[in-house]
């Protein structure tokens, strides 16, 4: 089916109909597409997974990388940070998750009222995020001492430590729970003044998933369009009240444009500058 052909069926659904994309079986046999199992992956999916035949697996960040690396699938969001390191092995494409400002999903949260000197409990499955907080830190002169666990849950975290790193949907619900000291993107905006990508979109070099990154973008243009249908499953689905979710679902970017690139490529440099690449 040409792009053309795809571009009309989204047409038809934004005029009412009920569309449904289908794709030729080479087209939808070969191609396997990654998905974050978080809640910053629900609204770009939401309409694509309702209304195509592709496969479309769950992994985490972590697993995302190992599945994409080994070939078992062709397409997917990765972690920054892993695309930073290996891009010469790699192609991106348009889809990510990006910060505008505030990312609300990766913060630090405290026992306390306030971030001291004392240590940061963090989690190995998250490389670009501690990265990230490695910079930050080291631009506002702070000391304090990360601990890796291997946990990633907010509690295990902040029984090693009295702050914790904690990324995606425990960052969600640990920031009802706990005292939010540091949002992650927030920081870096004030640093930078640039969105912070967190996620890309990516195959490896041998692998043209361009179709499959246009249909995703509009995927998430109907989403964008369509917020209350999305957030008022997301509500349901999650457990989690709507108003929340359509300030998190607005604070995200997911289409990478210049301003995206920019922060890429200075969390790139920054990364170098502190011997973390």
């Amino acid at each position: 089916m040409s792009i053309k052909k795809l571009d009309q069926k989204f047409a038809n659904k934004e005029q009412g109909a009920k569309a449904r994309l289908f794709y030729p079986p080479a087209f939808s046999a070969l191609m396997k597409i990654g998905k974050f199992g978080l809640i910053n992956n629900f609204l770009p999916y939401y309409w694509l997974e309702r209304n195509s035949d592709l496969e479309i697996i769950e992994a985490n960040p972590k697993q995302m990388t190992s599945l994409l690396y080994n070939g078992k699938i062709h397409y997917a969001p990765i972690p920054s940070y892993f695309f930073i390191k290996n891009k010469r092995e790699l192609r991106n494409y348009e889809f990510c998750i990006a910060s505008k400002e505030r990312v609300l999903s990766v913060v630090v949260v405290s026992k306390d009222k306030t971030l001291d000197s004392s240590p940061i409990a963090v989690t190995g499955d998250t490389l670009t995020s501690v990265n990230l907080l490695k910079i930050i830190m080291e631009e506002n002169g702070m000391s304090n001492k990360l601990v890796f666990a291997e946990s990633g849950k907010v509690n295990d975290l902040l029984a090693i430590c009295k702050h914790a790193l904690v990324i995606g949907d425990e960052a969600i619900k640990a920031r009802m729970v706990y005292r939010v000291v540091m949002d992650l993107g927030e920081e870096w905006y004030e640093l930078t003044g640039l969105p912070m990508v967190f996620g890309i979109s990516s195959s490896l070099k041998n692998v043209d998933a361009s179709e499959i990154d246009r249909t995703l973008v509009k995927s998430i243009d109907w989403g964008l369009k369509n917020m209350d249908e999305v957030v008022s499953v997301a509500a349901t689905k999650f457990s989690m009240p709507p108003e929340f979710l359509e300030e998190y679902f607005k604070t995200l970017s997911y289409r990478i444009g210049s301003k995206e690139k920019k922060g890429l490529e200075l969390f790139e440099e920054m990364c170098r500058e502190c011997g973390i690449v």
